[in-house]
């Protein structure tokens, strides 16, 4: 986020306010007097930046000229695309092909965050030729209903093995996480989060969002090859039908979180003692509502009321992670 006042920016970002005040095309003829080192700085700070507010965009051109008799300027935008072009208009090809990379780097995020926008079946096609190890680490990087998204579309022979690798996960050495994820950023477009401690419940977390057929497809398998490990992954599982055994406190934070077209749509294939427990814990008001959502919704088919399933329990277990609701069976 950018600084309220120029005071609290450092040099380099009081030259990216100023060139994106002065448009990236026109600062970009003073890129050639730079050095490489100095051009990718100013890059970075300008991909860096979002909106910047009119009174600090004056409060930086002060600094440069008296702007006492000029009109007042409007806000600025810098952003990745602005220094792209600061970047193609003011060095050659060459240097420009070089600093942009590391540029795109800088501010993009890691390969591994790259991949969350990837397509599932585009991102297991790429890790059904890597090796499985390979696969479990990188949905280990991945929010759970990405990371299950992709495991679907993985052979169903390959499933239960990567996910029993995956619980079993230890810190890969440093050189070898910044190899795969400079692959990924290769592979999927312009250094890596630590792996987590808890293969096991991040396993879980997959298996949750995988739907009922994966995820017991790949727990047979696993109870078959290792039934202590599948019964770890087991015990931490949370499916939308446990709803009906948490408190009304969580239960409530729940419902109000959840959209509520795909609460509806859930509710549609849920069993009646489980659907009157949550019809128990919302008003009268939004128990009217969500009924006509369900009335709405028709009949949804088998694989929609799953999906619709799936999002509401990704909402229990974001609560959950966040510290805001327990999802631990009410003693009640």
């Amino acid at each position: 986020m950018i600084a309220p006042s120029a005071a609290a920016l450092t040099g380099t970002q009081r030259a990216a306010v100023l060139v994106v005040a002065l448009g990236v095309e026109t600062a970009s003829k003073l890129l050639p007097t730079l050095d490489d080192a100095e051009a990718e700085r100013l890059s970075v700070e300008v991909a860096r930046l979002d909106r910047v507010p009119a009174p600090l965009v004056s409060e930086v051109l002060a600094a440069y000229r008296s702007a006492s008799a000029a009109p007042p300027p409007p806000d600025a935008a810098g952003g990745l695309d602005a220094a792209r072009t600061l970047l193609q208009s003011g060095l050659d090809e060459a240097r420009a092909g070089a600093i942009l990379p590391r540029v795109e780097a800088a501010t993009a995020g890691t390969g591994f965050d790259l991949v969350q926008s990837v397509p599932p079946a585009e991102l297991a096609a790429f890790l059904t030729l890597e090796h499985p190890q390979t696969a479990a680490v990188v949905l280990s990087q991945l929010p759970a209903r990405p990371a299950a998204d992709a495991l679907a579309q993985l052979p169903a022979e390959t499933r239960a093995d990567v996910i029993r690798r995956l619980s079993t996960l230890t810190p890969p050495p440093p050189q070898r996480l910044a190899a795969l994820d400079a692959a990924l950023r290769q592979r999927f477009g312009p250094a890596g989060r630590p792996v987590g401690p808890d293969g096991v419940k991040r396993a879980a977390d997959i298996l949750m969002q995988s739907g009922r057929s994966t995820g017991q497809a790949v727990l047979d398998d696993l109870k078959a090859r290792t039934p202590d490990l599948a019964d770890r992954i087991e015990g931490l599982l949370f499916v939308f039908e446990d709803l009906a055994r948490l408190d009304g406190r969580a239960l409530g934070r729940i419902l109000a979180a959840a959209d509520q077209g795909a609460l509806a749509r859930a509710l549609c294939g849920a069993d009646p003692t489980l659907t009157d427990r949550l019809f128990s814990c919302v008003s009268e008001r939004v128990g009217a509502a969500l009924r006509e959502e369900m009335e709405m919704a028709g009949s949804p088919s088998a694989a929609d009321i799953e999906d619709a399933q799936r999002t509401v329990v990704g909402v229990a277990l974001e609560l959950a992670e966040a510290g805001e609701v327990s999802l631990e069976p009410s003693e009640a």
